[in-house]
């Protein structure tokens, strides 16, 4: 019999038991109710009962929470529960419901969040699971969707994002597989055997460029035996056994050469005994000696000399830690709770520098900054990027070689957020060359390192440039104005300069000119000026390269660019002048192009 016909069947069963259930209750029996409580305050029960010697159960039910919330409504038939039964959260929302034949799940069965949105559904026959079942995010996208025979996965089964692209796949015989699960962007992210919903045997798992990270062993879905991440270049990052999914045995982490950065045994998946790691020339770099994840550790600096010290407790940084200039001054002192502290940074001479808070070895949050004579001098934020190399190896010490995947987010825009010890300055610039052209610009810019700049333009327009009004040529256009323009910029940092893309928004009023001579005048100075007024309100991309002696400092500057603005157009003409100016473009849709080459120089805020 094929499982569509299986299936048919079941539920025409499941139908047949729920008729045959209620017609067993049509003959009501004696009410009875229980109480939470001696005082018979709170009602806990309300059920039926046929036959009141032996207290055998048949008719509807209704459980309640102490609260007055139902908890569950059915109805029993015989001592034996039967039909549609109903069961609640405490805040009274639907928890799950489906049909109950002697006590066991039989049809359709409908599970629910909280909430009340639907968190799965499928078909159960006796205690196995049936054809189709479906499980589903908070928001209603499907989840997981694939069938059961007998109540073990088979055929193909799709695993999904929460915005509904494809997050996995996997195609089941007798409950086992192999999965193929997917970055957002198509990519393998990992692969390997499943049986039912865990993890088994050798799995491998990617980076997005298609590169090797970590490969290693599942049991019964906890990692087991021997691991081992992987650098871009495939060389071993870092390798080591796990125990039912904790870090177990000799670990070692490596520099890319191969040469050791850090080692040391985890028992019962904390660090325990002797840990080092070194610098990339072999000399030690710091030590600790755990004791279930607890212990002293120190830090050198190449000389040999102390750096750092202080307790770790449970793996976390914890109590006083010391930090030390290379010749055994105070650098610091921070007090640590559970990995977060306040950080006090001293001079040389044991005056505050700057304070702030640690978490773990990161600066996070706002800091202050000191001048030497105790002064406050100003404040910034640090700045992380990209998790840079010793950060990953931290993690990797810390929390063994693989953690599973948050879902993808697609990189920061992070031109806002300041970065620590950025430079700051202020760029003026113009080129005189322009003035061939008729045009005279002058620029102001609010420069911030590598990551924003907001400019403010001034364009002078006169064209001809050195030629007075009444001695143009009669006949021949002339035109005067200006140009002021705000733009915003985002730097990006080349190897040579800064490429930036922007946006701007300009003003350009412009007034058009013909000079004509007097009818029947026999003076030659007696000259009409005809003109024109157009003014434009403009918004457009911009895109841009700046050239600077340093990225990070004063000094001189070259900028180019190039945008394309759209926007509003007004023109304004006499009649009977109209003729003089019918070849300008006077319609009320704008588009403009605008090119530019500036020489200038920064100055710095500080």
């Amino acid at each position: 019999m094929s499982g569509t016909n299986v299936l048919a069947l079941r539920i025409f069963t499941s139908i047949i038991l729920l008729f045959a259930s209620a017609s067993c209750l049509c003959a009501q029996g004696v009410t009875r109710q229980t109480y939470h409580d001696k005082e018979r305050h709170h009602l806990k029960e309300v059920y039926q009962v046929k036959d009141t010697v032996r207290n055998v159960l048949h008719g509807l039910y209704i459980s309640y929470y102490l609260n007055g919330k139902i908890e569950s409504k059915g109805q029993f038939a015989n001592n034996e529960t039967s039909g549609v039964w109903e069961f609640y959260y405490e805040t009274g929302n639907l928890r799950m419901r489906g049909i109950l034949f002697k006590g066991a799940n039989y049809g359709l069965w409908e599970y629910f969040f909280e909430s009340g949105h639907k968190s799965m559904e499928g078909i159960i026959y006796g205690k196995n699971r049936e054809g189709e079942w479906r499980t589903y995010y908070e928001t209603g996208q499907a989840k997981d969707v694939g069938e059961y025979k007998d109540g073990k996965h088979t055929g193909h089964w799709k695993t999904f994002f929460e915005d509904g692209s494809l997050k996995g796949e996997i195609d089941y015989t007798e409950d086992f597989g192999r999965y193929t699960e997917y970055y957002h962007s198509g990519k393998i992210y990992g692969e390997g055997p499943r049986t039912g919903t865990k993890n088994v045997g050798l799995w491998r798992y990617y980076a997005e460029d298609g590169t090797l990270q970590n490969e290693g062993e599942f049991e019964n879905g906890k990692k087991s035996g021997t691991w081992t991440s992987y650098y871009p270049s495939g060389k071993i990052m870092s390798r080591g056994a796990f125990r039912a999914d904790e870090p177990d045995g000799a670990w070692e982490y490596l520099y890319e050469d191969g040469a050791v950065r850090s080692q040391g045994e985890f028992e019962n998946g904390k660090k325990e005994g002797y840990w080092k790691s070194l610098n990339s020339t072999g000399k030690l770099k710091s030590e600790v000696t755990y004791n279930a994840g607890t212990g002293e550790y120190r830090e050198y600096y190449p000389s040999g000399k102390l750096k750092v010290k202080g307790n770790i407790v449970e793996e976390k940084r914890q109590g006083k830690w010391e930090f030390f200039y290379e010749d055994g001054k105070k650098e610091g002192l921070c007090e640590y709770d559970k990995g977060k502290g306040t950080y006090y940074g001293y001079y040389a001479n044991g005056n505050l520098q700057t304070k702030g808070t640690l978490e773990e070895d990161l600066k996070t949050g706002t800091w202050e900054i000191y001048e030497n004579d105790g002064k406050l001098s100003g404040y910034y934020r640090p700045f992380y990027d990209d998790r840079n190399l010793s950060k990953e190896i931290t993690t990797l010490a810390n929390k063994g070689t693989h953690t599973k995947r948050e879902a993808y987010a697609p990189r920061r825009f992070t031109y806002f957020d300041s970065r620590f010890n950025e430079f700051q300055g202020v760029i003026f610039g113009t080129n005189p060359v322009w003035l061939a052209t008729g045009r005279l610009p002058l620029g102001i810019e609010f420069y911030i390192q590598e990551r924003i700049g907001h400019e403010f333009e001034f364009i002078g327009i006169r064209s001809p440039f050195f030629v007075m009004d009444q001695n143009i040529t009669p006949g021949k256009r002339f035109e005067r104005g200006y140009s002021i323009a705000i733009k915003q910029k985002f730097y990006n940092a080349l190897k040579a300069g800064m490429w930036y893309f922007g946006q701007e928004i300009r003003f350009t009023n412009l007034g058009h000119f013909v000079n004509q001579k007097q009818v029947n005048s026999q003076n030659p100075d007696d000259i009409f000026t005809f003109n024109a007024v157009e003014q434009r309100i403009e918004w457009g991309a911009l895109l841009g390269y700046r050239l600077m002696k340093r990225n990070n400092a004063k000094g001189f500057t070259i900028d180019a660019f190039i945008s394309g603005d759209i926007g509003y157009r007004s023109f304004d003409v006499d009649p009977n002048f109209a003729s003089y100016f019918e070849d300008l473009k006077q319609s009320k849709f704008s588009r403009t192009v605008h090119v530019g080459l500036n020489l200038g120089n920064v100055f710095s805020f500080r």
